[in-house]
């Protein structure tokens, strides 16, 4: 069984676990830790790989790439960061605007790790406007908020030109 497949099993098995399995320490770590063995093939393949996944095997997954609370293994995860934030922003750009809105709490999380791509950042960007001209949008998040993570986008792209 390779990695790929480990990991999405794992997910199978305990999507339906409430918040706290997640966040306090249990499966955000054991996703964590089953990444940090992968090799740079690995990701890719990952990377294609959730084209077939579902909106809620993705969402579980960006809150472990994002996750920098509950890890037991903080030395070794932080060694692939630059990974876990790509493969991050490549799941922010690619979900559907309703439940990219669920992930605009860890935004900056795209920005650690190595600098995206001009094209990546496009991407990010295109889904960060979609989610700003939601309807009722602005009742769960501040101007000052929004105009903050329009800024930090902004600068990153223009840094990469």
């Amino acid at each position: 069984m390779n990695r790929k497949s480990e990991l999405h099993n794992y997910i199978l098995t305990y999507k339906d676990y409430d918040s706290d399995y997640w966040t306090s320490g249990n499966g955000n770590n054991e996703i964590l830790f089953m990444l940090e063995k992968y090799s740079p093939n690995s990701w890719r393949n990952l990377e294609e790989e959730l084209e077939s996944w579902n909106v809620s095997e993705l969402e579980i997954l960006a809150g472990a790439l994002s996750d920098e609370e509950s890890w037991i293994y903080a030395e070794d995860i932080s060694k692939i960061l630059p990974q876990r934030s790509s493969l991050f922003a490549c799941i922010f750009a690619k979900i559907d605007v309703i439940y990219a809105i669920d992930l605009l709490d860890r935004f900056e999380f795209i920005f650690k790790g190595s600098e995206k791509s001009y094209s990546e950042l496009s991407k990010i960007k295109v889904q960060f406007e979609n989610i700003t001209n939601q309807e009722g949008f602005r009742m769960f998040y501040s101007e000052e908020r929004i105009n903050f993570l329009k800024k930090t986008l902004d600068q990153h792209i223009n840094t990469d030109r």
